[in-house]
């Protein structure tokens, strides 16, 4: 994975939820980038659907509103 990582330094961006779980259960993401837009659809999938085996924590790096109304997150993944 250090290979993967070197070939990318600006980081890879991904949209699939079990991609997303699978390398998040190897403890391979550094970093998250949210785009939340202001609705609740009351259905659909979560980004992790089958679980993690505990709840990660996370420190905000920047949030910036849209104009569109969303808001552009980035974490990062707490250590320790």
């Amino acid at each position: 994975m250090q290979q993967l990582k070197d070939a990318t330094p600006a980081g890879v961006l991904l949209g699939s939820g079990k991609l997303a779980t699978e390398l998040d259960r190897l403890e391979l993401i550094d970093e998250y980038k949210f785009l939340v837009h202001p609705r609740i659809a009351g259905h659909g999938p979560t980004l992790y659907e089958g679980g993690l085996p505990s709840t990660r924590r996370l420190e905000l790096i920047s949030a910036k509103p849209l104009s569109n109304g969303a808001v552009a997150m980035h974490y990062r993944r707490a250590r320790g």
